[in-house]
Order: C-alpha cells, then structure tokens, then sequence
C-alpha cells in the first residue's frame, strides 16, 4: 500500500505545479492584456520618456485594472464556495 500512497504524493505534485503554471500563465496575459490596454487609452504619441500626464494616466489605468481583477476574483471564489455548500 505504501507504493500507491508514493504515487498519489507524485500524482499530486504534478497536479499542483499544473495548476501553479497555469495560474502564472493567466498572471501573464492579464499582465499584456493591462499594459497594451493601458498603453493605448494612455499613450498618444510614444517618445523617450513619458509625460506627467501620461504618467498619472498609466498609474490610474493599471490600479483601476487591478482593482477590477480583484473584485471579479472575489466574486467567482465566493460563487464557487455557495455552489460547493449547496452540493
């Protein structure tokens, strides 16, 4: 019996850095997804550097994309949770 509690243990690492590649996989789109939105709602004209109120603009942008993630992440993981109490 010890052999398949040792395969169990292996299959769970496995699931495990499955799911943590693919949590970092979204991080990462949503990462692009923010900067190209973000980029083109702020960024009128690139140049070398950017203007205080590109700036400000890049800054209010990410922080509302951000608190947008966190909201609708909240909401799913809380409808998640009412759905496996109902089960």
């Amino acid at each position: 019996m010890a052999h398949n509690g040792a395969y169990s243990d292996r299959r769970g690492e496995k699931v495990h850095k499955m799911r943590q590649q693919i949590a970092l996989a979204n991080a990462q789109q949503m990462l692009g997804k923010m900067t190209m939105n973000c980029f083109k709602k702020c960024i009128e004209k690139p140049g070398v550097s950017l203007t205080r109120s590109e700036e400000r603009c890049l800054f209010q942008c990410m922080d509302r994309f951000m608190d947008s993630l966190k909201v609708v992440s909240l909401t799913y993981s809380r409808r998640l949770q009412m759905e496996g109490a109902k089960s």
